[in-house]
């Protein structure tokens, strides 16, 4: 190593988190302990199901904690093609009223046609499980 180093050089002393150009964390944050877990072959299978894009100890320590974050559940494929179905029909929709005279008025079944659509739009958009608990 360089001897001319000074110790505002050196890049080990940059940051506590290991880091390099970020803040050093107060002394009540810095995390000092080391838990080693062992998992068998089906744990750790489990647990790579889980953790998702966070590293394993950052999402063992954030389960630990009761601070995971929400689980976004994958996109149901019946409800993604009804909703394409709906974007289509409205867009149907709009493509007809936009080729109407600008100074027509909507018709009573434009209107009913209209409301239907994004009723059902919103119907599915909304969970019903939402929708139970305000009630």
């Amino acid at each position: 190593m360089n001897s001319d180093m000074s110790n505002d050089d050196d890049i080990t002393r940059v940051s506590k988190r290991g880091k390099f150009h970020t803040d050093k964390l107060p002394e009540n944050e810095i995390r000092h302990h080391c838990i080693s877990v062992r998992l068998n072959a089906e744990e750790l299978i489990i647990l790579d199901s889980k953790r998702g894009q966070f590293k394993k100890g950052e999402w063992l320590r954030m389960a630990s904690l009761n601070k995971l974050p929400p689980v976004l559940p994958e996109i149901n494929r019946e409800a993604w093609i009804k909703l394409g179905s709906l974007s289509q029909d409205l867009n149907h929709l709009l493509s007809h009223l936009d080729s109407k005279s600008p100074d027509s008025e909507l018709t009573r079944t434009e209107l009913f046609a209209l409301r239907r659509q994004i009723k059902t739009l919103r119907d599915h958009l909304i969970p019903t499980t939402f929708l139970e608990s305000g009630r």
